[in-house]
Formats: structure tokens, sequence, C-alpha cells
């Protein structure tokens, strides 16, 4: 960093104390770009992430709900897949929750009056719930997995189409392979085949040009003489 703005506290003065050999005292004066600067951090204000508003905050769910949208722009099935996915987990948290009903614990007597120990009817109440919902999930596996090959040959049909439209456009612009239209490869005709005042001069007879190092005896001059003096 340069020092020409800096004030100059001991100017270089001639004479026998010359060559740096002077002694100064301390000096009470100083610069104001000597100051110490910046001597705390700027602290964070209310409505920029401060510690107590990442607290409140819930910040997977700001997280979802931004992968949500960004999905939802990109490809709109996004939506319909996530509905499904709910579903299932609802029908699974379901199913895991009336399993959990149904447990007897271990530390409560068979013979208390207040447990109700379900009977051998109930029971098979449960096994045919249990198996209606095994049956509903595997539905949906495969309403799912209709879907997909539905969307995917749709997808490669429409893949096909293009090339199709592709090729036929391509054949349709090239003039050699398309036979239906009345394409002559005659050469054309030029515009000046029968033109009326067509080689008119062609039987005149160009004077070759010659160099005559003579301002009186040469072309232009005979020329200018014949031009204007005559």
């Amino acid at each position: 960093m340069t020092t020409a703005a800096r004030p100059t506290w001991a100017p270089a003065k001639g004479g026998n104390e010359q060559g740096g050999t002077r002694i100064f005292g301390p000096s009470q004066k100083y610069s104001s770009r000597d100051l110490a600067a910046h001597t705390t951090l700027k602290p964070r204000k209310d409505g920029q992430d401060t510690q107590d508003e990442l607290q409140k905050r819930n910040l997977r769910e700001e997280l979802e709900e931004r992968e949500r949208r960004h999905f939802l722009s990109k490809d709109k099935s996004y939506n319909d897949e996530r509905g499904r996915r709910k579903e299932s987990h609802l029908l699974l948290e379901g199913t895991r929750s009336e399993a959990e009903d149904r447990i007897v614990p271990r530390s409560v007597d068979a013979d208390d009056s207040d447990v109700e120990v379900k009977s051998d009817d109930e029971s098979d109440d449960d096994d045919d719930d249990e198996d209606d919902e095994a049956a509903l999930i595997l539905e949906l596996e495969q309403i799912r997995k209709e879907r997909a090959e539905e969307k995917l040959r749709k997808e490669r049909l429409e893949r096909e189409e293009e090339l199709k439209a592709k090729e036929a456009e391509l054949l349709r612009g090239n003039p050699l392979l398309n036979s239906t239209t009345s394409t002559s490869f005659n050469v054309k005709r030029r515009w000046d085949d029968d033109v009326v005042f067509k080689n008119q001069a062609r039987g005149e007879t160009k004077t070759p040009k010659r160099f005559i190092n003579d301002t009186i005896r040469n072309d232009f001059h005979r020329k200018f003489l014949q031009k204007y003096m005559k």
C-alpha cells in the first residue's frame, strides 16, 4: 500500500545528520488510518435467520414443500404418484396399528376381568381382514405396474410416430426420391436466349490499344483533334 497520502511527520532535512541517523522522540500524533477499525462483528437483525427464528422453523417441511413444487413443475404425474404413496403408507400404518391393538401384553393376566381376551372367532375375522388388506396392497401394486407399462407403451408409440413423420417429410423434400411431383431435370434456358438485341457487337473489330510516348501523335490526342477541331 502506498504511503503517499499519509502526512509526513518527520520531513527530510539536509545537514550533518542526514542519512537516516537522526533520532526522533515518540510522537503524540498519529493518522486516522492507523486507528483500529471493525472491532466488532455485525449481529443479525430480526428477519435475517437468527438463532431463535431457526429454532421455530420446521426446515424439513420447507424442504419437502420446495421439492414438491419443483417436481410438480417438471412432471405432472408426480402429484398422482405422491398421492398413491401416501395412500399405501396410510394403509400400512392402519394394519400396523390394528396388529398392535390385537397384541395382549404379557404383564396382564388373562384371568383378569378388566382385560378382554379375543375369542377364536374374532381372531378369524382379524385374519380375514389381514388377508383383505394384503389383497388390496397387491391390487394397488398391480395397478401401479399397469399404469407404468401403459405410460411406457404410449411414449414408445409417440416416438415411433415422430420418426415416421420425419422420414415421410424427408422423402417429400427430396426431389430425386419424390416421384409423385412432376419435376423436370432438364437444363433451363438462359434469360437472354430469345432477346432482340443479343450479340450486337459481334462483328465489330476492336482496335488494339497501343502506347506512344508522344503527346502529339498518341491516340488520345488524335481522337481529341478529330472530335473538337474538325
